[in-house]
């Protein structure tokens, strides 16, 4: 029997002192001891302050600890917002100790990170925690109010050995008109096995620990005291509407915009009616026109149209091949430079847009251009507003403000995305902010009042393409007028009904013995109006296909019980 009790002691004499010796060699942090101390004021506030011994051994690369608590309750059908502002964060000398703070919107969670990430910490490290909540007493028994409160935290991923929480209420609450419990271990946990909750004088309760809290252990306590001691909590006009202010931000951004706009970029007043005309006003290219038109955007549509425009006037011809090799299906389009001595009449946009094309080649199939025409949107762009500007039928101040207002929104949506905070209302603020930005950097643009009478002359011109069956006397004036009109008609996108208007003046049998010199290739024999319009939609498909951004694969793409509580641990 000796032998037996002398081994018993031995044993646990062993273990013991392994224990001990593991928390002497730690490699890993654990809280030694945490002491809170939670005044209980009568506005239904809290002030606590949590003095946490932490100790990370010899581990090496450890910064320090963080304290991650929650701003709301959660109950049935309700939730209870529980303000958390910061006093101080200290060493026990009082000495301030860097820490950054992170909110989570989404969890409605308040962190803490403390420590310096350039300096290394090892062995103990004290940290003071001083913090005040708000609206913490639960007033709604009709018989009673209520402190519920998570005196730790069940959601720390450290090991805490020794735990002491003080809650010092108000002179009016004492531990005979009181009602205590408490719970001990995991989330939902009845037990109150290793703790105790007992009065130190009149009006403090003290719960310890006895034992280690283990990972996801807690401490909740709940203490009922008479009616009318307490008031509720009257949150402040930042408390209570301080996340609908982040709507200022878009309304201020639309109100400035606008104000901008109005000065910089609003058109002035036109004629109001739009009277047909029957030639391409100013003899612009659909270029320049269709640029104009659309208030300084370039749309690949104009593109496309001024394309065939060359092919028109016999510049370049454009034939339709087979495509050749495996899994290769469909059609292509060789376009081919044929006279180079008409160059010289274009304008300086359009010669411009023809060398970004051919690249000094006299041919090019329409798919070479795939995935790399694009990059010259910019320059083109810049080349037709510099001319509309030169004929002064578009200002430079809105232009410039333009370049503006797209920077800002660039920049605005970087700062959503890497800084905002992560909550609906900041979000749906910024990126209404956002978008308010770039409608502006759209309409920003400024018509000269020649640019104005322009766009009116243009509006005029779309509506007699629209309605030409009206005007069939001036139709019939002009000679190869369905020809010459088309890449207007491919730049308003009405391609089908400007072949059915033609055809309604001309008869179907016109496209029956059409034959168009400009465009090669495929079964020209036996074009009618719908297979012409089938035809055309299928170039200008594949042209605007070709010019536009390319595919993003291949690295050629651009580019988240009770209040109280929470949790922490190192890092």
């Amino acid at each position: 029997m000796k032998k037996i009790t002398f081994t018993l002691i031995f044993l646990a004499s062993f273990l013991l002192s392994s224990a001990v010796l593991a928390r002497t060699n730690a490699n890993e942090w654990y809280i030694k001891n945490f002491q809170s101390e939670i005044v209980v004021n009568k506005d239904s506030t809290l002030l606590i302050t949590e003095k946490i011994t932490a100790d990370c051994g010899n581990a090496v690369g450890k910064h320090g600890i963080f304290r991650t608590l929650p701003t709301v309750l959660r109950t049935t059908g309700k939730t209870i917002s529980m303000p958390i502002e910061l006093v101080s964060i200290t060493d026990f000398a009082g000495k301030s100790l860097r820490y950054s703070t992170q909110k989570n919107y989404t969890n409605n969670t308040l962190t803490w990170k403390i420590g310096d990430p350039n300096v290394a910490v090892t062995g103990e490290n004290g940290y003071l925690i001083t913090y005040k909540v708000k609206n913490v007493i639960n007033f709604n028994n009709p018989k009673f109010d209520e402190l519920y409160w998570n005196l730790n935290g069940n959601f720390w991923d450290l090991e805490v050995e020794n735990f002491i929480g003080k809650i010092i209420f108000p002179n009016e609450v004492t531990k005979n008109n009181t009602k205590v419990d408490y719970y001990v271990g995991t989330l939902n946990s009845k037990s109150k096995d290793g703790t105790s909750c007992d009065w130190t004088n009149d009006n403090t309760l003290q719960c310890r620990s006895n034992k280690t809290l283990l990972i996801g252990e807690g401490i909740t306590a709940s203490i009922a005291f008479p009616k009318n001691i307490f008031t509720p909590y009257v949150p402040t006009f930042m408390e209570k509407y301080g996340l609908y202010l982040w709507f200022l931000i878009p309304l201020i951004a639309f109100i400035v915009s606008f104000k901008i706009w109005e000065k910089y970029g609003k058109d002035p007043k036109g004629k109001g009616t739009v009277i047909a005309e029957f030639d391409v006003p100013e003899k612009l290219s659909p270029l320049e026109l269709g640029t104009l038109f659309a208030n300084g955007i370039l749309n690949t549509e104009f593109i496309t149209a001024t394309l065939i425009n060359f092919a028109v006037q016999k510049i370049i011809r454009i034939e339709e091949v087979k495509k050749t090799g495996f899994l290769a299906f469909g059609n292509d389009y060789r376009l081919t430079v044929i006279d180079r001595n008409k160059v010289s009449t274009l304008s300086q946009p359009e010669q411009f847009l023809l060398e970004r094309v051919f690249s000094g080649k006299d041919g090019i199939m329409l798919t070479d251009l795939k995935n790399e025409f694009y990059k010259s949107f910019p320059e083109i762009r810049k080349v037709v507003l510099e001319s509309l500007e030169a004929k002064r039928w578009i200002e430079k101040t809105g232009l410039d403000l333009q370049k503006f207002f797209l920077i800002a929104g660039l920049l605005l949506a970087f700062f959503t995305l890497a800084f905002a905070p992560r909550n609906f209302f900041s979000l749906s603020a910024l990126i209404l902010t956002i978008i308010i930005i770039f409608i502006f950097d759209f309409l920003m643009p400024k018509r000269t009042p020649a640019g104005v009478e322009v766009f009116w002359k243009t509006k005029g011109f779309k509506l007699y393409m629209e309605t030409a069956e009206k005007y069939r006397e001036q139709f019939n004036e002009k000679e190869n007028i369905f020809e010459k009109l088309l890449p207007y008609a491919i730049m308003f996108g009405m391609t089908k009904l400007w072949i059915k208007k033609t055809k309604e003046i001309y008869g179907e049998n016109y496209f029956n013995s059409y034959h168009p010199a400009w465009f090669a290739g495929g079964n020209i024999a036996s074009f009618d109006a719908d297979s012409f319009a089938s035809r055309i939609d299928n170039l200008s498909s594949a042209m605007a296909s070709s010019v536009s951004s390319g595919s993003g694969a291949d690295g050629s793409g651009g580019s988240g019980g009770g209040g109280g509580g929470g949790g922490g641990g190192g890092w």
